[in-house]
């Protein structure tokens, strides 16, 4: 500690090495829970990283960020459209948006249109956002990215599924149904 600011070293190191084998800024949760000591476990959290670091949790800084809470970033949105297609084509989906951002308002929450608009009309469109729900008239998959949880659940069938989980652009994790899903599950 020089002048009462903790040697954040482990953190440090982390974001150097990064910087200095990838021309992405972007670390995965695998990277830092290996760094930092964190269980790479489905139940993956913000907060167990800044746990780990007691008794100094302000070296998890803000520059160094999960991800968004309810929403997709642009290019996963788009890598994990491309994915669907694959599966179903750019076929006709629905699209519901979460209430909470349009209490006491006369938003519509649901749309219907091709799946290669996601991106388009609600991430760079109208809203900012991903869906909190997005599925085919096929039924043969669903997503749901909750506003309130730090990742996106994806249900489908086991081509899709595998595809995802090879994937190199989005971090995916197996769960199972009895996966606790919620912002508050312990470190393992």
């Amino acid at each position: 500690t020089i002048l009462g600011i903790p040697d954040c070293a482990v953190v440090r190191n982390l974001v150097i090495g990064k910087r200095e084998t990838s021309s992405s800024s972007r670390i995965f949760w695998r990277d830092a829970a290996d760094a930092l000591g964190v269980p790479y476990a489905p139940e993956i959290k913000h907060s167990w990283f800044s746990a780990r670091l007691k008794p100094h949790p302000e070296c998890w800084p803000r520059f160094i960020y999960g991800p968004g809470e309810g929403a997709l970033e642009a290019a996963e949105c788009r890598e994990l459209v491309s994915l669907l297609s694959a599966v179903t084509g750019n076929h006709e989906c629905y699209f519901r948006l979460a209430e909470i951002p349009f209490i006491a308002t006369d938003q519509n929450l649901l749309f219907s249109g091709p799946l290669g608009n996601v991106e388009s009309f609600f991430v760079n469109g109208a809203f900012q956002f991903t869906p909190e729900y997005w599925w085919p008239s096929s039924r043969t998959w669903c997503v749901s990215t909750d506003y309130d949880l730090e990742f996106t659940i994806v249900g489908g069938q086991s081509i899709l599924i595998d595809s995802l989980l090879r994937n190199e652009v989005l971090e995916c994790v197996e769960i199972a149904t009895d996966t606790r899903v919620d912002y508050l599950p312990p470190i393992p």
